[in-house]
């Protein structure tokens, strides 16, 4: 919000939605809490795995499946789009008709690239916890070359933020895991990085949206306006509908929002293109049908249920956490699920993507059967970072 201020002054603000965020941080941190002193109350030695090579050789050759797999779903994904436009020139040209065509239903997805696609973020995922454990690796490029022609063929932009958010959120753990000294100072690098980044793939992702290549003042300036409503036009939107709308009369939504890609796929309510269809001004100049993480929670399960769920989601975030520093590569998955989560909460809830869903249960499966399939456990503290 004191970002919103100084980048994006004339962008709506409300102080009700400072009740909102403080509140939901304070139920996350009152999670958090609880668990911490719960688990230094009952704490008991825990047993983990020896992670060995042949551990590092199972991970690596299922991250490298999960990875291929998606890859050419990716491929078959872009091959859909050009068949539609006649031509990879005609595609590469079309700009915002890409969009318009996709979301009026006019290009027809062949169901052998959405489902490899839906493993897009486990493969990351698993990519991420290997270079957290043993560092880089060339197999480790796959997974985010299939989010980057996914996010290409679409001319979209999410998928490319969610994924810098994957990567510094392995930058993070990688330096906490190594416990050094310094990890303080060497977090702020990779931290100041993020907006810098994140601008130029709404360039990229802008002029080839608009085809307008142009470094023209008038292009930087409707580029910047892009990403400031992208960036701020959540904390706008949920102000707008603050003032302006809620509480709404009608009765709750039990997770229509939240996990509206799933109620689709399940067939109990349509998903609307970026959740909502309504769209609300976020400036004198600008409107977005964005609204954080924050309307559809209330929409969904109401006041208190949006409290529950920062609570619990402050007592997951914790348990996650502290295993993850003891060694525990399961809940370092899990842990890399709920940062991002809470990292895109700003622009919407990450759980209305399938992939993400898939991912927050798929990973830690995959990890479990990798340490049960082994056998040997022992006591330790900390893992070693190579």
């Amino acid at each position: 919000m004191s970002l919103e201020s100084f980048f994006a002054p004339h962008f709506y603000f409300s102080y009700d939605v400072v009740f909102y965020v403080l509140i939901f941080v304070l139920f996350f941190f009152l999670g958090e809490l609880l668990h911490s002193v719960s688990s230094k109350i009952g704490s008991k030695k825990q047993l983990f795995l020896d992670l060995n090579e042949t551990y590092m050789d199972r991970l690596k050759k299922h991250t490298i499946y999960i990875s291929v797999f998606s890859f050419i779903g990716a491929v078959f994904y872009l091959k859909a789009f050009v068949d539609h436009f006649g031509s990879f020139q005609a595609f590469f040209t079309a700009g915002a008709l890409i969009r318009t065509d996709l979301f009026d239903g006019e290009i027809a997805i062949p169901f052998y690239a959405v489902v490899p696609m839906l493993f897009s973020y486990s493969a990351i995922n698993l990519a991420m916890v290997y270079y957290v454990k043993y560092g880089f690796s060339w197999f480790q490029v796959i997974p985010f070359l299939s989010v980057l022609i996914m996010s290409f063929s679409q001319a979209a932009r999410a998928g490319l933020v969610i994924v810098i958010f994957q990567i510094l959120t392995g930058i993070i753990f990688r330096l906490l895991l190594k416990n050094d000294k310094n990890v303080k100072f060497k977090l702020i690098k990779p931290i100041l990085l993020i907006i810098p980044t994140l601008f130029v793939v709404f360039t990229l992702v802008e002029s080839f949206r608009y085809q307008n290549f142009s470094t023209s003042s008038d292009r930087i300036e409707s580029t910047n306006d892009s990403f400031n409503v992208y960036t701020f036009g959540g904390v706008a939107g949920f102000s707008n509908y603050i003032d302006n709308i809620y509480p709404l009369d009608k009765p709750l939504t039990l997770g229509r929002y939240t996990f509206s890609s799933l109620y689709n796929v399940l067939g109990i309510d349509k998903a609307e293109t970026g959740i909502y269809d309504q769209y609300l001004k976020v400036s004198p100049n600008n409107t977005a049908n964005i609204y954080s993480i924050f309307r559809p929670l209330i929409e969904d399960f109401g006041f208190l249920g949006f409290l529950i769920w920062a609570f619990v989601l402050g007592v997951v975030s914790n348990f996650c956490f502290e295993k993850s520093l003891k060694g525990s590569l399961v809940t370092l998955s899990m842990s890399i699920s709920i940062y991002i989560y809470l990292m895109f909460s700003f622009i919407a809830p990450l759980t209305q993507f399938n992939s993400f869903i898939l991912s927050c249960v798929l990973c830690p499966g995959i990890l479990i059967y990798l340490s049960k399939s082994k056998g040997k456990y022992h006591k330790a503290a900390r893992i070693k970072i190579v």
